[in-house]
């Protein structure tokens, strides 16, 4: 019963922490895209297409994430 109990809670405990680091990555990813497209506007072409770059990578593990829980995908 105790093993089960161990079980459950090292599982809660891995979603839990995955699902703090992919929502911090996605915020750092974004907020970095709004500040060098804002810097892009001053006519630096590289911050644009570095903050698109940030802008992809948010779309990308968006959609990795709704490919892992909606199951008709796999």
């Amino acid at each position: 019963m105790q093993e089960l109990i161990m079980q459950e809670v090292t599982g809660f405990a891995t979603v839990l922490i995955t699902a703090v680091v992919v929502a911090a990555a996605i915020a750092t990813l974004y907020s970095c895209g709004l500040r060098l497209w804002e810097k892009g506007a001053e006519g630096a072409v590289v911050a644009r297409a570095i903050s698109i770059v940030c802008f992809a990578a948010c779309v990308v593990i968006v959609l990795f994430a709704l490919w892992l829980i909606v199951p008709i995908f796999h």
